[in-house]
């Protein structure tokens, strides 16, 4: 799908086509994008059906089009499935939209940067086959593998390869600051670690352009140094709010987007640091992010949403 930094929700999707079968990996957020996308790949499906459609994680951006593949086999790691009651559902989204206040720090944040989908036109996804480890199945002449690498950015995350193409999902997330809803980052940094094990020749982020191994190389740096910051502070006893104002003050990777979301980061990464089980849920952590983002919308020096 197509993609803009400092955007979110728009996340890849990979078709798979070999033969008289094809399969798809991730669907779009809502149904006019989904579509957009089917009648994008038209010319190469043909008249195949989708048989299978896999889920790299939970999260809407890739999984609420599935419904639009009545039919499919939908496969997702059992964990991913297990933790899907807890995702906001589209009729979330439709009512942060509509019936906040653009006043209020979540109303504005969900207006400036969801307001272009359809959420009605969205559906949960029902998964109707979960694996845990590994697990391989084939479209027409093609082998393709899941390999489940979560908890990392989300509960369940899988990636998959297919030849020397790996498609990562949201645990390779490069151009923007990312957003992690799980973690710790240790994990995120071991889910780049077997990415580069498998020795693609191409990556497909879950959200932005192709990109190659010296570019994950890059991301598990970024991860690195996020995890040292948020350790020092930690340690130094700083809030999550007062360490996501001293690590950006201080010019921490000031060339990417959406800075806000590296809050969410630091409160998961605080929460495995205190050694906490219960985290906080997806809105609380998206509501800090969004207020961070609401209170610096016009302070000198500082990059916003």
């Amino acid at each position: 799908m197509p993609y803009r930094s400092g955007g979110w929700g728009y996340a890849n999707c990979l078709w798979i086509i070999s033969g008289d079968e094809a399969a798809l990996i991730d669907t779009p957020y809502d149904g006019p994008l989904t579509d957009a996308m089917i009648q994008a790949a038209r010319p190469v499906l043909g008249g195949r059906q989708v048989s299978t459609v896999v889920n790299t994680h939970a999260n809407g951006d890739h999984s609420w089009g599935n419904h639009m593949f009545p039919g499919a086999s939908v496969i997702s790691t059992q964990s991913g499935s297990e933790h899907q009651h807890e995702e906001p559902t589209p009729q979330d989204m439709h009512r942060l939209l509509h019936e906040t206040s653009p006043e209020d720090p979540l109303g504005w944040y969900f207006r400036r940067h969801f307001g272009v989908f359809d959420f009605l036109s969205a559906r949960e996804p029902i998964a109707t086959k979960t694996f845990s480890g590994h697990h391989t199945f084939t479209v027409g002449k093609l082998e393709v593998e899941l390999f489940e690498v979560g908890p990392a950015h989300h509960t369940g995350d899988l990636i998959v390869r297919v030849g020397d193409v790996v498609c990562a999902g949201d645990v390779f997330f490069p151009d923007d600051h990312p957003p992690h809803w799980s973690g710790p980052i240790q994990n995120v940094i071991d889910a780049n670690e077997t990415i580069l094990g498998l020795s693609p020749r191409i990556i497909i982020p879950g959200h932005g352009g192709l990109k190659g191994p010296g570019d994950v190389r890059e991301h598990i740096d970024y991860l690195r140094a996020a995890q040292r910051e948020i350790r020092l502070r930690f340690e130094d006893g700083l809030t999550v709010e007062e360490a996501m104002d001293d690590i950006f003050r201080r010019g921490f990777y000031p060339q990417l987007g959406l800075p806000e979301r590296l809050m969410i980061v630091i409160a998961m990464e605080y929460r495995h640091l205190r050694g906490e089980i219960l985290g906080h849920s997806v809105m609380e952590l998206a509501h800090g992010a969004a207020r961070w983002a609401f209170n610096r919308r016009t302070e000198p020096g500082l990059p916003v949403a």
